[in-house]
């Protein structure tokens, strides 16, 4: 990676991302905080919430710390191909899709458990110790695990594995892409909270009367692509599931600016509708 390239690009494009987030920050956000407390503001935004039917669970105001990431998609995967049994793997793309020969029978009532038990050998997968599970982004039929980073997880379609299993309880295929050379561009840096979050998104008015919230994660989605090269910036990614409907929807809020990041073209989605982050 041409670190130094990737460090001036990433930081003259971050300058006109934050003027732009600000512009619209300042649009959207003359509100009443100007003379309440935070606390109380926060107090009385929830509740119009509830007054909303918008459901929010318990949401933590804790402040957390993140980083400005690199990655690169490389061959690496490719590479790994001759290790990998009892199936067959072709590759394109910078993504290794592998079907299992015999398939894998796993846990019925936790597939999960008997995975990450095979995670560990790298004739299953390769690099499956740098991957966790994802029980948000899973269903009964697929089983998703995210690449960690930095302490953090990739919520990114670039950083994943995807198993699928068959109505026996069996994994007959995956689907896996891999960030190589993680790290950091600038040191960590406090994020807002998981409350702030949800509120800015609920002035943004991206939050419908009659929802719920089903949950709230903090990881790291992407910015931009250069070359191969990626930079991902911390972000809220919040799901939003209407009252009586299996629907869920993904949102995203900046974790350091507070901007809505919208949708792009790569998308992470499972077979019950997930859909919207990047």
């Amino acid at each position: 990676m041409n670190f130094k390239r990737i460090e001036i690009i990433f930081l003259v494009t971050f300058i006109a991302i934050d003027i732009f987030l600000f512009g619209m920050f300042e649009q959207n956000m003359s509100m009443q905080t100007e003379n309440v407390s935070q606390g109380d503001s926060d107090s009385k935004i929830i509740k119009e919430m509830k007054d909303d039917q918008i459901k929010v669970g318990n949401l933590s105001k804790k402040q957390k710390f993140a980083y400005y990431l690199s990655g690169t998609q490389n061959d690496t995967l490719r590479n790994q191909m001759g290790q990998l049994l009892n199936q067959t793997p072709h590759y394109a793309g910078y993504e290794l899709d592998s079907e299992f020969k015999n398939p894998v029978k796993v846990d019925k009532n936790n597939p999960h458990q008997s995975i990450d038990k095979l995670m560990m050998d790298p004739t299953f997968v390769a690099f499956g110790d740098q991957y966790q599970y994802s029980k948000d982004l899973s269903t009964p039929r697929s089983i998703v695990y995210i690449q960690k980073a930095m302490g953090g997880l990739m919520y990114s379609t670039e950083a994943q594995i995807r198993f699928t299993l068959n109505g026996r309880n069996q994994i007959v295929s995956y689907t896996q892409s891999y960030l190589q050379d993680i790290k950091s561009l600038r040191e960590k840096s406090e994020t807002i909270s998981e409350i702030r979050a949800l509120i800015w998104l609920y002035q943004y008015n991206e939050i419908p009367n009659n929802t719920k919230v089903a949950w709230a994660k903090l990881g790291y989605t992407k910015l931009l692509s250069i070359d191969d090269d990626r930079v991902f910036i911390p972000t809220w990614i919040i799901a939003i599931k209407p009252q009586n409907s299996p629907q869920v929807q993904l949102k995203k809020i900046n974790a350091f600016t507070g901007g809505i990041i919208k949708e792009t073209d790569e998308n992470l989605k499972n077979s019950q509708g997930i859909s919207g982050v990047n």
